[in-house]
């Protein structure tokens, strides 16, 4: 699927890279008007409360910048590379349950066997209460090529992956003559999920909800008060999206309850309007039903003017 031109490679290869691939733009800021300018920073459920936003209110120039199932560290890494092209008046960062325990992978192509997406993103670390980061050797599609096609650069980026990806496994990621046999085939993905629910039991279980003490679960704490400390600093109002997944309780919202309220952090989370025990309100493919979409946009953007309004009060303007 990979060529050495971004038009002739498969839309999953061309995906979700932090540079290099153009913005979204859902809203249409006519005639120039000056609109307060929403960016939404995350994975496909972003998009679509971005779309449905759009939608609903045209006093609102809306950006989306994400990934499919792009994880909080893309979301965070994506917001920090784009904050000093493009300032907005609100940044809002999506993360979703399912996407916690994937934290400490750095690519697309590790943190799912099925539909990978070798876009990249860095390796978060918690250093004395602080976050640091590693950035992988390439971040755009350009560079992606030009390290696929030189087998010594690839090797180099293997080297990496196993040094900073948690869930980098060389049977999974690597092309043997063994691929041309069916049973092999079927065995190395019957491996693949059973290694994956292993590494992610490690951050989240039916049973418990989340590891507390997990490197993961620590990480998006960490990430979401930076995020927001960043965010007020270029004078944007930061908001947490919170998506609970259908069956996964509101046990995402509940590990970061204490945090969003201690620092004064907005957020809307979806538990309140989707239960995430009904699975009405959910499509087979994990997204929410349109009509409740609607709804999580309607509150989202109540949220938005709200923290506007206070804003241009406490500001005089």
């Amino acid at each position: 699927m990979t060529r050495k031109e971004i038009d002739e490679s498969a839309p999953i290869v061309s995906a979700g890279w932090l540079e290099g691939f153009p913005k979204k733009s859902v809203s249409n800021n006519l005639n120039g008007e000056n609109k307060p300018v929403i960016t939404i920073y995350g994975m496909s459920h972003a998009d679509m409360l971005a779309e449905d936003m759009e939608k609903i209110d045209t006093s609102l120039t809306v950006r989306f910048k994400g990934a499919a199932g792009a994880v909080p560290t893309w979301s965070y890494a994506a917001y920090s590379l784009d904050k000093d092209q493009y300032y907005s008046d609100v940044v809002i960062l999506a993360v979703m349950t399912r996407g916690v325990p994937l934290i400490c992978t750095t690519s697309g192509a590790t943190n799912h066997f099925d539909a990978v997406y070798p876009y990249t993103y860095p390796r978060f670390f918690l250093s004395n209460g602080s976050l640091r980061y590693v950035l992988p050797p390439f971040v755009s599609f350009k560079d992606y090529v030009e390290y696929f096609y030189n087998s010594a650069k690839w090797k180099v980026y293997i080297k990496w992956l196993r040094e900073y990806d948690k869930f980098y496994n060389p049977v999974l990621f690597k092309k043997t003559i063994l691929d041309n046999s069916s049973i092999f085939r079927m065995l190395r993905r019957a491996y693949a999920y059973s290694m994956q629910r292993k590494k992610e039991a490690e951050v989240y279980s039916e049973t418990t909800g989340f590891n507390i003490e997990s490197d993961e679960v620590k990480i998006l704490q960490a990430l979401v008060v930076e995020f927001s400390k960043i965010a007020k600093q270029h004078k944007s109002i930061p908001i947490i999206y919170i998506v609970n997944n259908v069956f996964m309780g509101d046990r995402l919202f509940k590990i970061l309850e204490p945090i969003l309220l201690s620092n004064n952090i907005p957020f809307l989370s979806t538990h309140y309007i989707c239960p995430p025990n009904d699975p009405r309100y959910y499509l087979p493919d994990s997204h929410f039903i349109p009509s409740k979409n609607l709804e999580l946009a309607n509150e989202m953007i109540k949220i938005i003017k709200k923290n506007i309004t206070m804003k241009a009060s406490k500001n005089g303007y």
